[in-house]
């Protein structure tokens, strides 16, 4: 009986509670769809002094994300908040909006913050806010910071110098402090302050980097190697090739097969086959030795030409006719398209005749590897080739064919194949055409009429990548023919495509279209908040010819991009897409369905920018800069610190990376099923 009295006596509060909930959800996705609509700060202003923290806390997020500097006031405001989740959002969106007047007050805030992912944030935004007149009182902060007691702050300053160095910041001292940390207990310190010495790139540096390739951790060798290979250091070689052939870690092994290119010098090293690990078990690290031959013939050629080593040249030929005297394939497609490249790299004009036969090749990503390679030659005869390719019945093909002509081409020898791309329909194909023909210095202006004709025959939408691309291709024509096409462009309700027109205009005409710009975004769809909280437990199983990976999303962080994930894979979009781009030890990638890295479902995404950061199987929107993601996604091999901030993360690999790891360009995607 007391305890059904006790019951009555809470159902009052327990229903006082679910209608705060229901009116937060309400609120909660009112302040969803706003960010989605890119309005002005002002409209987002109302929430901040909201009762909820969960709203005030979302609020935060909306205003980084606004890209508006008036966000500035209002986050500041947060920063106040009494609610550390809520502070912690507002300081990450002061560093996202990147407004260099905001560094006194990151920089008070940060001196008087307890909480300690509080100021980690105000740490972070910092290295994104800094600007000459900062960086002196900023660098005071970091030389107190890279000796603090808790070693994730030590680890956060490190790779906030990382971030400045990135954005050409440095200052003295801070390569001996990074140094002193190569050797600290903590792993995550250690690897930051190897990133960070790879992004300062100073050559006095080089032994404590040599000394970091013997450090048990995986994540600090693959970043020492990185910066051996950025400081040219010479002297790192011998202990470079040692960890590039032994070192258990296959991305180790590419790291420091990659730092070998860099390095490596065919006129001093006689033995460059024996120094990388060619004959490596994993396809990752093949192809990143194959590919640093060519990078040490690329340095070379650059000072004067250099006949190439026989056992280069011999290796490379080996691989490119891929086939034992039985017929039987003895590499991959993957390693001829490589071995092709370096060995235009390693002979010039002399590679054209070995390489000419792969234009003819049965396999679509060999003819499409061909035409970066044979225009590499800069041979006169590989023209003939590429005009060949460029009316390849694959858009893969003719693609490459399009972007190898202008290196070996002037532009009227090869205005027919332009034009006729051009005139094609495909909105890629139109795109390249475009900017090709703009560089024709002779007829620029009248080409700008062609494109003209060209843009307002494609099929709409047309992507906010290719506009962007004929827009500046018309600037770049300076005729002002263009200007009426432009400035109708100016109303299209997508503030990136808007915003290539008011650049182009600019260019054309020396005036200021920022005001013409639409005032918000009109999305490409609606949501029920009930989708989004159904989400919250929701997981996907990705099944490829390799292998079947496991996603979990994060909804909280990127609720309309991973609502967008779920509702493509449900109808079945991905079924079948090639794995079409692969870079080891740094992404694979995936979601496009024309399969040439150009494609999209036909309209664009906001993006979703959180504090989540990019280590190894987090999975990210592929985008061409801010609001321009759609159906592309890619899971990285490592820890990849340049991306954070920049690109959205939804979700993560919980299961089966050796899977992904093993997925190379031509694998495909069979379904994904999500679950809930």
């Amino acid at each position: 009986m007391m305890k059904k009295t006790a019951l009555l006596l809470l159902l009052p509060f327990l229903a006082l509670a679910f209608q705060s909930c229901r009116n937060n959800h309400k609120e909660i996705a009112e302040v969803i769809r706003l960010e989605n609509r890119r309005v002005a700060a002002r409209e987002l202003v109302k929430f901040v002094m909201h009762p909820q923290e969960e709203v005030r806390k979302r609020a935060a997020i909306a205003l980084g994300r606004s890209q508006d500097p008036d966000a500035v006031p209002a986050l500041v405001e947060l920063l106040r908040s009494g609610n550390p989740a809520v502070r912690v959002e507002a300081a990450f969106a002061l560093g996202q909006l990147a407004q260099a007047n905001t560094a006194s007050v990151v920089l008070a805030f940060l001196t008087n913050e307890k909480d300690l992912e509080v100021r980690l944030h105000l740490l972070e935004a910092l290295g994104k806010i800094a600007s000459d007149s900062s960086i002196s009182r900023i660098d005071s902060t970091l030389q107190q910071l890279l000796q603090d007691d808790i070693p994730i702050m030590r680890a956060e300053a490190a790779l906030t110098i990382g971030r400045l160095a990135h954005r050409r910041f440095s200052r003295p001292g801070w390569g001996a402090k990074l140094i002193a940390l190569l050797t600290d207990d903590n792993e995550e310190v250690r690897w930051r302050s190897a990133y960070a010495l790879f992004r300062l790139a100073d050559a006095a540096t080089a032994p404590a980097l040599e000394q970091a390739l013997q450090d048990r951790s995986g994540r600090v060798q693959m970043q020492a190697a990185r910066a051996l290979g950025v400081i040219n250091a010479q002297k790192a070689i011998p202990s470079l090739s040692r960890l590039a052939h032994h070192d258990p870690d296959w991305r180790v092994r590419v790291s420091a097969a990659q730092a070998l290119g860099n390095l490596l010098d065919p006129q001093r090293d006689t033995t460059m086959t024996a120094l990388l690990p060619l004959q490596d078990a994993n396809l990752h690290v093949r192809l990143t030795a194959v590919r640093a031959l060519g990078t040490a013939y690329e340095h070379i050629s650059r000072r004067q030409a250099q006949p190439a080593q026989a056992a280069v040249v011999a290796l490379l030929l080996g691989q490119i006719k891929g086939a034992a005297a039985s017929g039987e394939l003895t590499t991959t497609w993957q390693e001829q398209v490589a071995a092709a490249q370096a060995l235009a790299s390693a002979l010039g004009p002399e590679a054209l005749t070995p390489l000419a036969p792969l234009a003819a090749s049965s396999e679509v990503y060999v003819r499409a590897g061909a035409a970066p390679a044979l225009a590499a030659t800069r041979a006169p005869g590989a023209l003939p080739i590429l005009e060949k390719l460029a009316t390849d019945e694959a858009t893969l093909v003719r693609i490459a064919a399009l972007e190898a002509l202008p290196k070996i081409s002037a532009p009227p020898q090869a205005l027919p194949i332009y034009l006729n791309a051009l005139a094609s329909g495909d909105q890629v194909l139109t795109a390249i055409a475009a900017q090709n023909l703009a560089a024709d210095s002779s007829r620029r202006q009248e080409h700008a009429t062609e494109i003209i004709q060209a843009y307002e025959s494609l099929q709409p939408p047309v992507d906010v990548e290719v506009a962007q691309m004929i827009f500046k291709a018309l600037a770049d024509c300076r005729n002002p023919a263009a200007v009426p096409l432009l400035e109708a462009a100016l109303q299209v309700p997508d503030k990136p495509f808007a915003a290539a027109a008011a650049s182009a205009l600019q260019q054309l005409t020396g005036r200021d279209y920022s005001d013409k710009l639409p005032k918000e975004t009109k999305p490409s769809w609606d949501f029920e908040y009930r989708e989004i909280s159904k989400l919250r437990s929701a997981w996907a199983t990705v099944e490829t010819d390799a292998g079947e990976f496991e996603l979990q999303f994060f909804p909280e962080e990127a609720p309309l991009v991973t609502l967008n994930f779920v509702r493509l894979a449900q109808r079945g979009f991905f079924n079948g897409l090639l794995i079409h781009r692969v870079v080891p030890n740094f992404v694979i990638q995936t979601g496009d369905p024309r399969g040439d890295m150009w494609g999209s479902p036909g309209y664009s995404l906001r993006s979703e920018f959180s504090r989540l950061r990019y280590t190894r199987g987090m999975v990210g929107m592929a985008s061409v800069g801010p609001d321009t993601e759609g159906s592309q996604w890619f899971i990285t091999h490592s820890d990849q610190p340049h991306l954070d901030g920049r690109y959205t993360i939804f979700a993560r690999v919980r299961k089966g990376m050796e899977v992904v790891e093993e997925l190379q360009v031509g694998n495909r995607i069979k379904r994904i099923t999500t679950h809930f």
